[in-house]
């Protein structure tokens, strides 16, 4: 079973529960624990006998590519609690709500911020690296990421390749 909820509308366990695995995984990376990250606006999760089995958030905002503004939704917590792991699901449900999340939601792209091993995970599901300089607002000033940017082009949209991004807010 597939559940899209608006993140503010999850139930305190359902909320909890998310909570507690994106805690698990990157509870302990530093780059994560000294920022601060915006709240999500949806959350697609998979439940397997009642249990999360994977599940990710959403961040819709206007950010600027190349001085162009664009709606995207930004991908968030890609995660699939350790029991679940290797059977697919993360692949599974991002393929199965994309209709929801481009046509109902309506971005014209996706966007990720993403570490060196995802990469071939994400490149098999459509997603493509882009070389550009990637900002972003913390409290104490705006910030330049020094790692991997992808973004989705949905059917019927050009595979942009901008050379400066700004996420005009929080990172997700």
């Amino acid at each position: 079973m597939i559940k899209i909820l608006k993140y503010i509308d999850l139930s305190p366990a359902e909320s909890e529960a998310l909570e507690h695995h994106v805690t698990t995984v990157f509870g302990n990376v530093p780059f994560v624990q000294n920022h601060s990250w915006a709240q999500p606006d949806w959350s697609f999760i998979k439940l397997e006998n009642g249990e999360v089995a994977t599940f990710y958030n959403v961040v819709l905002r206007e950010v600027s590519m190349d001085g162009k503004p664009y709606n995207v939704a930004g991908i968030n917590n890609v995660i699939t609690p350790e029991k679940y792991r290797g059977k697919g699901y993360a692949s599974h449900i991002l393929q199965l709500t994309q209709d929801f999340l481009y046509n109902e939601l309506c971005p014209a792209y996706g966007l990720l911020l993403c570490a060196d091993a995802l990469l071939p995970f994400y490149s098999r599901l459509g997603w493509y690296k882009v070389a550009t300089e990637l900002y972003y607002d913390q409290p104490e000033g705006r910030q330049l990421y020094d790692s991997n940017v992808m973004l989705f082009a949905p059917a019927g949209q050009p595979k942009l390749k901008p050379q400066r991004i700004d996420l005009n807010g929080l990172p997700w």
